[in-house]
């Protein structure tokens, strides 16, 4: 019998980067050295805590759109914010609804940003599980995510997610992935190990090409366990620099 791995075909999406990707992570390095800079010596709060002002004064309470256009028009006209942004806060929301998910699993908070859009899409018997490293920005989420009065039902656990995921004691049926991209193929494996996701679970992985995760992509396309496919979309809050998302389906029987 023929191996299963051996015959499974790639896709055909190019995982080199090419010089609009290039161009997309220098002109985000450039501004994450300016924003460094500016609140070194500070010429202005850091932007972290200046997009939770701005949901404090202009936000309408309760209303998690409201929320969104906020962070959405702070990253567009003031500096790039980490977050999946509009277009591919779209793909989630739409992947979390095809799913059906009722136990939701999300590596890496940030802001809160993909958070709300999440939360905002789960029926009354779903919830959804957060993992943030950075203790600040964890505050600033579920202040931003209370605001949008979307807490009930999320649980945000402060810590690395390669030390909290085997403490973990339930099974996920959708996971996002979206935080240190060298993280992402060693938590999805750790997952495995420790039998944390479910049959037909969604694995929903931004930035893949824009940061060139070949080793994340080869895996999950070339691996058995994996029904995958590629969704080309532009990098949060950039008309021209290239990225997209790889959702894929886990089959524990193989």
């Amino acid at each position: 019998m023929k191996n299963n791995q051996s015959e499974r075909k790639k896709s055909s999406m190019p995982l080199r980067i090419n010089r609009k990707s290039f161009l997309g992570v220098v002109s985000l390095i450039a501004q994450e050295l300016i924003e460094s800079i500016s609140t070194k010596f500070k010429l202005k709060k850091p932007k972290e805590e200046e997009v939770l002002s701005n949901v404090r004064l202009k936000a309408e309470p309760n209303n998690p759109n409201s929320v969104l256009s906020i962070i959405d028009n702070y990253a567009y006209k003031k500096t790039f914010l980490m977050n999946i942004g509009d277009e591919k806060g779209l793909l989630l929301e739409n992947a979390i609804n095809e799913s059906k998910a009722n136990n939701i699993l999300e590596l890496g908070v940030y802001l809160g940003y993909s958070t709300i859009r999440i939360l905002k899409n789960l029926d009354k018997n779903s919830k959804l599980t957060s993992i943030e490293s950075n203790k600040r920005f964890a505050e600033i989420a579920s202040e931003i995510i209370n605001i949008a009065g979307l807490s009930e039902k999320h649980n945000l656990i402060i810590g690395k997610s390669n030390e909290v995921i085997s403490t973990l004691k339930e099974k996920y049926d959708f996971i996002f992935i979206d935080h240190w991209k060298d993280l992402y193929l060693k938590d999805l494996k750790t997952l495995e190990e420790n039998d944390l996701i479910e049959n037909n679970a969604w694995i929903f992985a931004d930035n893949v090409i824009l940061f060139n995760l070949e080793d994340y992509l080869d895996y999950v396309r070339s691996s058995p366990k994996y029904k995958s496919k590629f969704i080309p979309a532009k990098r949060e809050y950039s008309k021209s620099h290239p990225d997209g998302v790889e959702i894929s389906i886990f089959k524990n029987e193989v």
